[in-house]
């Protein structure tokens, strides 16, 4: 061994030899952490950031993937079911330009894309169809981005375009969605994919698309419309109206029952039909004529009347009917002002068109109330309408508390078996705590007797040791002595010797006091004395 490394190295044994059992259990331990933690770090330094290489791949394009990646060697890991490739983030752009050239992910092309396949040959017939599978794929790709939509396969049907023809044909779609596990479309998510794809396509109304899952429920049905959404907007806004117009009745009977002796119940019948209304009425202004015209006629004159038979029989009565005739006609046209008013009314839907409301009143605290008030206040609260056919009713009954009793008891019993759940919890937490303490106290005693054992024990130390220990003081003592001879008068020198006596002093007090570490240096001492 060289002689460098002697010298540390014997000193750290004589020191780790010095210390109790216990420090080296907890040196060994901080070691073994140490080396565990570097080991962890190491990995996560080491460990490359993945990246994903190709995201929604079908499953033939993510096993050709796959194979090729086993086949150069790279790392990679599957995520989404396999249908996404991750590597490592420095290798993603060689690696895509790798599985480019090789014609990964292979797919197929969808939506606008297909138009660009089109040459100078291609047919009517083929463009119309390369059109609408453009058209189908751009849906489907919209349908796909939608929370829950996994695939989306639309066909849309647009009819020929006919010169002479006096009915056109509606356009019409198809959609069929692949939900993810758990998703239940609500009606007006169906309305929006509806509106969607008939906004997508000129001529289409939403009532000419059908959607439905692959389950087969029919989620909307061409021809009627999205029946469900209509119903549950419906549903929904009834509710709404019925919750507001029961909250305001209720918090009319709280204050003078009390919380939990009343209930109302509103049902509202809405009607949910847009209508538009349009009138024009027309009334005399009283305004002199705007144009006005006359017209006169008047003849008066004498000759034979013209008529008779035609033919040579007539000219017997040639002469006949002659005499005074007199004619006299008058007309009158005026273009008078009117008024006209034009009347353009749209009824949007949630107009109501009948109230009726159910109030139940807790009989043992509501003997002394008068029904009548309380459904005046009531119909005033929600806007009764008599007229309109609204109708209220207030009964009072006993009501039956058992549940609200039991409920209460079970939640005191709940509180009360929180408190004791506390209780415990802080028993045992203080016992294991004073577990611990009484634990640290017992070593602490123990060390402190041992340490005390060890002063009351007389300092064993070998011959080597006192001997090098009797070296030392003879040599001190020697060198006091000649200085002394030497330099009787000389005040430094007896500084010198006083400092060398406290030094000696100080050394006496070390081994008394400290014995296994002047032991351990004397040691080391010894041991570099050998080497050299």
């Amino acid at each position: 061994m060289p002689a460098a490394l002697a010298g540390p190295l014997g000193r750290l044994r004589s020191a780790f030899e010095t210390i109790s059992l216990g420090q080296k259990v907890v040196i060994g331990l901080l070691v073994a952490g140490l080396g565990l933690g570097g080991f962890f770090f190491y990995n996560w330094i080491t460990t490359p950031t993945m990246a994903p290489l190709f995201s929604n791949l079908a499953s033939s394009d993510a096993s050709a993937i796959v194979e090729e990646l086993n086949a150069s060697g790279a790392a990679y890991e599957l995520a989404d079911g396999g249908g996404t490739i991750l590597v490592a983030q420095d290798q993603v752009y060689d690696l895509r330009l790798a599985m480019s050239g090789k014609g990964l992910p292979a797919g197929s092309d969808t939506g606008y894309a297909l138009l660009d396949e089109q040459g100078i040959t291609t047919s009517e017939f083929q463009q119309q169809k390369t059109y609408q599978r453009a058209i189908e794929g751009e849906l489907a790709n919209t349908l796909e981005a939608l929370d829950g939509v996994q695939q989306a396969i639309v066909h849309v049907a647009l009819p020929e375009d006919e010169v002479f023809a006096s009915d056109e044909a509606a356009p019409t779609a198809s959609v069929m969605l692949d939900l993810s596990p758990g998703t239940q479309l609500s009606g007006e998510q169906v309305q929006s994919i509806t509106n969607l794809v008939s906004s997508s396509i000129e001529g289409m109304a939403p009532e000419q698309v059908t959607v439905s899952d692959t389950s087969g429920q029919l989620l909307s049905a061409a021809g009627q419309g999205v029946t469900a959404a209509a119903g549950d907007a419906r549903s929904q806004m009834e509710t709404d109206y019925e919750n507001r117009l029961a909250a305001r009745a209720q918090a009319i009977l709280d204050p003078v029952l009390g919380a939990g002796r009343s209930r109302v119940s509103v049902r509202a019948d809405l009607d949910m039909n847009r209508t538009e209304e349009n009138s024009t009425v027309y009334t005399d202004s009283g305004a002199p004529p705007l144009s006005s015209q006359n017209t006169s006629e008047e003849y008066t004159g004498t000759g034979a009347a013209v008529g008779g038979v035609l033919g040579p029989e007539n000219a017997a009565d040639a002469g006949a009917g002659g005499g005074d005739s007199n004619y006299n006609t008058e007309s009158n046209t005026a273009n008078n002002s009117v008024n006209t008013t034009v009347t353009n009314t749209e009824v949007t839907p949630g107009q109501i068109n009948r109230l009726t409301v159910a109030v139940v009143l807790d009989g043992t605290v509501a003997g002394n109330l008068n029904q009548a008030q309380v459904q005046d206040l009531i119909g005033n609260a929600v806007g009764l309408d008599v007229a309109r056919g609204d109708d209220i009713s207030v009964a009072s009954m006993p009501f039956d508390t058992t549940a609200a009793d039991q409920a209460a008891a079970e939640m005191a019993q709940a509180r009360e078996d929180e408190k004791t759940a506390q209780m415990w919890s802080l028993i045992k937490n203080g016992a294991i705590g004073l577990g611990i303490a009484l634990l640290v106290l017992i070593v602490w005693l123990r060390s402190r007797r041992r340490y005390d054992d060890e002063d009351d024990e007389p300092l064993e130390l070998d011959d080597e040791v006192m001997a090098e220990l009797e070296r030392l003081r003879v040599a001190s003592t020697r060198d006091e002595t000649a200085l002394m001879d030497r330099a009787p008068d000389n005040r430094a020198l007896e500084l010198e010797a006083a400092e060398r006596a406290r030094v000696r002093g100080e050394i006496s007090t070390m081994v008394s006091e400290r014995p296994d570490e002047v032991a351990a240096m004397l040691r080391g001492w010894l041991t570099e004395t050998g080497t050299k």
